[in-house]
Parts: C-alpha cells; structure tokens; sequence
C-alpha cells in the first residue's frame, strides 16, 4: 500500500487588519464631520417649522374666509403673523386658542413684512377689495413663499 499524501492548505484568517481597520475609521471621521452638522443643526429645522406654520395658516385663512363670506387676513411681521378678521376682530386657531398668533423661532425672520386679506371666493385681494393682479412672495429664513394672484392658493 503506497502512504497517502495529505497536502496542508494555508490557514484562514478572520478578521481585519490594522490597515483596513485605520482606513474605515479614517472614513467615518471624514463623513462625521461633513456631514453630522447636517443632522444635529436646529436652524434648518426651525426654518422649515415656520415655513410650515405659516403655509397652514395662509391655507386656513383662505379657507376660514371662504366659509365667513370673506374678510379673513394674515399679518405678517419679522417676528410672527396673526390670522383675524379684516379691522381687528379675533379669530380661533386650529389648535382653539384665541387670537391666532404665531412667533417665529429667534434664529428666524420674515424677510417681507406684509398683509395678506382674502376674500369670500378665498383670492387674495387689496385693502380695498380688489383682486391682486401678481403673485405675492413671501421670504422666511431661507424659504420663499408664493401666494397665487388668481386663485390665492400658498406654495
């Protein structure tokens, strides 16, 4: 009987190597900074609260003066807007509370200072009744809105 052979493979590692170790931590260090402002910033938050505050109440004011016969604006300052009825009266949030009245975070202003009367057919109209004939824009923080001439709707 002739002696059987066995041939020895090498033996297998599992696992890394420094060099593979160092250049993946050299990675996420590089994606940590870069990138991590991004998530852990508030500002961009607050901008996109309030651009989204303040579309729902030109939504809400246009809808509330279509439901009353009209004469609902929204005052918009640097600091905050109040949603009421043309002349001063108040008017009840979504949320109940009266008058509708929203500050603006401190890190955000609204560049456009402006008053916005819709009337019973929700289009944005003048002081004095008349439709507006170009769209309204209005800028908070880094955002822009655009209030429709024709039909009022907010974007």
């Amino acid at each position: 009987m002739s002696p059987i052979h066995v041939t020895s493979h090498p033996k297998k590692h599992n696992g890394f190597t420094i060099v593979e170790l160092v250049v993946v931590i050299l990675i996420l260090g590089i994606l940590s900074i870069s990138i991590g402002p991004r998530f852990f910033g508030t500002i961009s938050y607050e901008n996109r609260k309030a651009t989204d505050d303040l579309l729902s109440a030109l939504r809400y004011s246009q809808q509330q003066a279509m439901n009353r016969s009209g004469d609902i604006e929204l005052i918009l300052t640097p600091t905050n807007f109040t949603v009421q009825r043309s002349g001063g009266g108040s008017l009840r949030s979504p949320d109940g509370t009266i008058p509708y009245v929203k500050k603006f975070p401190a890190t955000i202003t609204a560049v456009t200072a402006s008053t916005i009367r819709f009337n019973a057919l929700g289009q944005p109209v003048t002081i004095s009744g008349s439709l507006l004939t170009n769209n309204t824009i209005l800028n908070i923080g880094s955002s822009t809105i655009t209030v429709e001439a024709n039909t009022g709707y907010a974007r």
